[in-house]
């Protein structure tokens, strides 16, 4: 996002206010994976200022579906083929990370399920790339269930059933868990410049200049707008969900996801149902920043929901919103430090998994700022 002279209140010392604040650590993002590194940041004793240009989980943190899903649930086999123990490796601290979450849901009070997840073959390919996944996870001890029929007889091909994931609200979560952090919130500050000014790193938004040992970009999607080293590794990517009125009834409790990913819903405890996805029908106009819907999208995915579930065709939908994710080219996040930029690191790119990989990500963030520890795989510097 750029900032114009005016809106720069630090180009007008005397005129308007514009505080500078020292801190060991910089967070530049209020998003979720914002919020999870201000929390174990502050739990490593640091003083920690968070700054998000507008307020806190007001991008797709609070505007996804809420699922939190342990990784490759429906591609196990070829992250082993890939990555072989390293995807043994993620696979673990994503188990890990979404019992995390729950934890943090119980303590602070948000809405969640753990009656696990359900991935819908559409057609006879994704049933054997699911059967692939499953038996590949089962060889690894891994918990999960192959149904050979559709559970709901809805025309699907079979279902993989994984224990333990959550269908969360993720606005509270994120407000919350940032709210919990113990790092001071600066909202509607956006960062217009980074800069290492005598050996310290110095943070410049609309409404602060925060000066600090380390400072760390957790902006997904909206890093290459802060700087060049993005730009052909990040890629903004706009989703679009709806929210139905409740149904009155439930079909089913957990998130479930279909078609490569391209179509994921749930059904909310008060019965309502929320729908994203049909992005690869329009994917020429879903990259970008715009932050709107659109009419023929919206109309497609509410008919493909009331194709595959009729008790949908006559609800009234209630809400209709989109959010800007961010995509990295082979599907993993990174994570590491600007070269050229001491001191300045980033935790970067989710591909729509936030909520999942996101503490993972972090964690191994705090770990290359404070320990030196490589973030392996997610290294940002890799060229695959």
């Amino acid at each position: 996002m750029t900032v114009s002279l005016w809106q720069d209140m630090a180009a007008w010392p005397g005129e308007l206010e514009h505080e500078r604040i020292e801190a060991d650590v910089c967070v530049v993002g209020g998003g979720f994976v914002g919020a999870v590194l201000a929390t174990r940041l502050v739990e490593r004793g640091l003083t920690v200022v968070v700054v998000e240009a507008s307020h806190v989980a007001s991008g797709a943190s609070g505007r996804n579906a809420g699922h939190c899903i342990a990784a490759f649930r429906d591609s196990y086999h070829r992250a082993i083929e890939r990555r072989g123990a390293a995807a043994r490796q993620l696979r673990a601290e994503a188990i890990g990370a979404r019992d995390w979450v729950a934890e943090r849901c119980a303590e602070l009070a948000v809405p969640f399920e753990a009656n696990g997840s359900r991935y819908l073959a559409i057609d006879e390919t994704e049933r054997e790339r699911l059967i692939a996944s499953f038996e590949a996870l089962s060889a690894d001890g891994q918990d999960v269930e192959w149904h050979e029929d559709d559970p709901w007889d809805r025309a699907f091909h079979g279902m993989l059933y994984q224990p333990g994931d959550l269908g969360l609200q993720p606005y509270l979560l994120t407000t919350r868990l940032m709210a919990a952090s113990g790092a001071r919130v600066i909202e509607h500050s956006a960062a217009r410049e980074l800069a290492v000014v005598a050996g310290a790193v110095e943070v410049r938004t609309r409404r602060a200049t925060v000066r600090c040992e380390r400072a760390i970009l957790a902006t997904n999607a909206y890093s290459r707008l802060l700087h060049p080293f993005f730009r052909d590794r990040v890629n903004p990517t706009r989703a679009q969900a709806l929210a139905t009125e409740p149904l009155g009834f439930r079909m089913f409790d957990g998130p479930t996801g279909t078609n490569d990913g391209f179509e994921y819903f749930r059904q909310l405890p008060d019965t309502r149902f929320i729908i994203g996805g049909y992005r690869d029908i329009y994917p020429d106009e879903e990259v970008g920043y715009a932050d709107e819907t659109t009419p023929h999208l919206q109309e497609g995915l509410q008919t493909w929901a009331a194709a595959h579930f009729p008790e949908l065709a006559d609800v009234r939908v209630t809400h209709r919103w989109a959010g800007i994710m961010g995509f990295t080219n082979d599907g993993l996040p990174l994570v590491g430090q600007l070269e050229e930029l001491p001191g300045v690191y980033y935790c970067v790119g989710f591909n729509g998994g936030g909520m999942s990989m996101g503490p993972v990500a972090a964690s191994r963030a705090v770990a290359l700022m404070l320990d030196g520890i490589a973030p392996g795989v997610f290294d940002g510097a890799r060229t695959n």
